[in-house]
């Protein structure tokens, strides 16, 4: 029978249907992303500016990570495995096993009264309510399907499709777990983690997870628990970035870190150090010089570091006063490790410890490489004045000299009011002072190209902030808690509100010296030539809040250690 002319015309102007899952691969992420991201910043935290960027590894839900339409991915998701396999990277990135957001870390709880990390819940309700039983109900459904040809129920050698691929766990890549999911098998149900935060006080047990974690690239860990787990402990020399809290305070001295050492003994790929103690003199101890050595000798792509301490209180278990101080001056070894780094964050008061060969104070400037981009960060939590101590500034400039620095950012606390006009002079003085505080001209450092300061705390802010939760948490504003951050702590609609500010510099040669004492004061004016630096503002965007990523990063983390990882005293009556 012939085809009618009419169902041929038909055939030929009916176009064939193409269905989202055919589209080829590029094509198909490039929708996905445009759906998800949303091309222009995120506004956070009922403010009027945006962040452009956030700081790396840090907690943020998936929630907030693809904030238009979270929900209705999800359920997009569940069309077809493949939609499946392409959304659940992105919806799935980030797990906690610990808390459902950060705001006990911001609050710095205490842990009989934390609201937020329930930790026994939480894995309960993920592992036992939604893992397991999904499992079970998978395979008994695919077995079904097959008449149970090859396997039988009950048989633990067989794994569904659902299990072995379509099982949302294993699209996790940053994960937040205690000292008890490195001592049984959860770990097994993440084989794509590439970040691990560990958080939980260090263990005096051993932790024995036969479990793999072959991606793993990031690591945030207490040091005694590190010691105690093959596990992790193997996988450092393959880490990019380690977030160490070395607390001398909970660390038996018998041990102390020196398994940590043998491991950092080969060649390693830290690309990043992390480095949190619980005292700002414990930079003195030799164990601590040992592991920044280790570090800066046999990491060939090491380029930043963070040596900061903790600040909330916390109980010691051991005696600290067996642990053995380092014999020469400290900060000669650290100046070996700074040097060639790219990016160093220092709490402020490390600089009044470390002392310096008489040499180093009074050494000439090296030739500046020509194309040399070091980033200096300077965290001073409360600042009280206008001007440093002699001693400090002296510190820092021996660290900036040597190193050759090119930036400076200070992040500091606001303990008065107007503390930001007091920093600006702090900073711009300082500056002044390296390129033309010294007679002989030699040892004037002119190599300091930009500046900024960020204003991270406030005494006022604080009492602000914790109201504005406080009425969140009583009106049961769960999904508002999420976007609380530690680097959203300043209440944008106040007149107290700072943003990032950030200077160029530039020197212009002008004659008139001006001769200070070692207090500051004024001795006279002398008449040969000068570099003079001068600050010109940088521009910025309208409606988009800047803030120091390498440090919030940083931050971040040390807040949460100072949460879950210390051990917090019994009582807070005496504070």
């Amino acid at each position: 029978m012939a085809t009618s002319p009419v169902n041929e015309y038909l055939s030929l102007s009916v176009l064939p249907t193409i269905h989202l899952e055919d589209l080829p691969d590029d094509i198909l992420d490039r929708i996905i992303d445009y759906v998800l991201y949303r091309p222009a910043p995120t506004p956070l935290f009922y403010g009027t500016k945006s962040l452009i960027d956030i700081p790396h590894h840090a907690y943020i839900s998936s929630t907030i990570r693809i904030p238009l339409a979270f929900n209705d991915i999800l359920a997009l998701s569940t069309t077809c495995s493949t939609l499946r396999i392409k959304l659940a990277p992105r919806l799935f990135h980030t797990l906690s096993l610990v808390r459902l957001n950060q705001v006990d870390a911001i609050l710095a709880t205490p842990k009989s009264q934390e609201l937020f990390s329930d930790k026994k819940r939480i894995h309960r309700e993920l592992f036992k309510e939604l893992i397991e039983s999904n499992i079970e109900s998978c395979g008994k459904a695919e077995l079904a399907r097959a008449s149970f040809k090859t396997h039988v129920v009950g048989d633990k050698s067989y794994k569904s499709r659902y299990e072995s691929s379509l099982l949302m766990t294993r699209y996790v890549s940053y994960l937040e777990c205690d000292n008890s999911s490195l001592n049984g098998d959860d770990l097994k149900y993440f084989p794509n983690v590439s970040a691990l935060r560990v958080l939980d006080v260090g263990t005096t047990y051993q932790l024995n997870s036969q479990d793999k974690l072959p991606r793993l690239e990031y690591l945030a860990i207490n040091a005694r628990t590190l010691i105690h787990c093959p596990l992790l402990l193997a996988s450092i020399r393959h880490l990019k970035r380690l977030d160490l809290f070395l607390d001398y305070g909970n660390l038996p001295f018998d041990v102390g870190i020196s398994p940590l050492i043998e491991e950092l003994k080969g060649s390693i790929a830290l690309n990043e150090l992390v480095l949190f103690l619980n005292n700002s003199y414990t930079i003195g101890y030799i164990d601590t010089i040992n592991l920044l050595q280790q570090v800066k000798a046999n990491s060939r792509n090491i380029e930043k570091l963070t040596i900061r301490y903790k600040r909330r209180k916390s109980e010691s278990t051991v005696d600290q006063s067996k642990w053995v101080l380092y014999g020469g001056c400290v900060g000669d070894k650290l100046l070996e490790v700074f040097e060639g780094l790219l990016e160093v964050v220092l709490d402020i008061s490390i600089l009044d410890i470390i002392k310096f060969r008489q040499e180093a104070y009074n050494s000439a400037v090296g030739e500046i490489p020509a194309r040399n981009n070091r980033l200096l960060i300077l965290v001073d939590q409360a600042i009280v004045g206008p001007t440093i101590s002699a001693n400090m500034r002296e510190n820092t400039g021996v660290i900036i000299r040597h190193c050759h620095f090119t930036s400076i950012s200070f992040q500091y606390g606001e303990s008065i009011e107007e503390s930001h006009i007091h920093v600006l002079k702090l900073l711009t003085d300082f500056v002044q002072w390296l390129s033309n505080g010294r007679m002989d001209k030699e040892q004037n450092y002119t190599g300091i190209k930009s500046i900024s300061l960020e204003k991270c705390w406030s005494v006022t802010d604080d009492s602000l902030v914790r109201e504005h939760i406080s009425d969140l948490i009583a009106s049961k504003s769960l999904d508002n808690l999420k976007n609380v951050k530690p680097w959203v702590t300043s209440m944008y609609n106040s007149p107290r509100y700072k943003d990032a500010e950030s200077y160029n510099v530039v020197y212009v040669k002008e004659t008139g010296m001006r001769i200070m004492d070692s207090r500051g004061y004024l001795i006279g004016v002398s008449d040969s030539e000068i570099d003079k630096a001068i600050f010109t503002v940088v521009d910025k965007k309208s409606g988009v809040r800047y803030i120091n990523t390498s440090f919030w990063s940083g931050e971040s983390s040390l807040v949460d250690f100072e949460q879950y990882s210390i051990q917090q005293r019994k009582s807070l009556l005496w504070g």
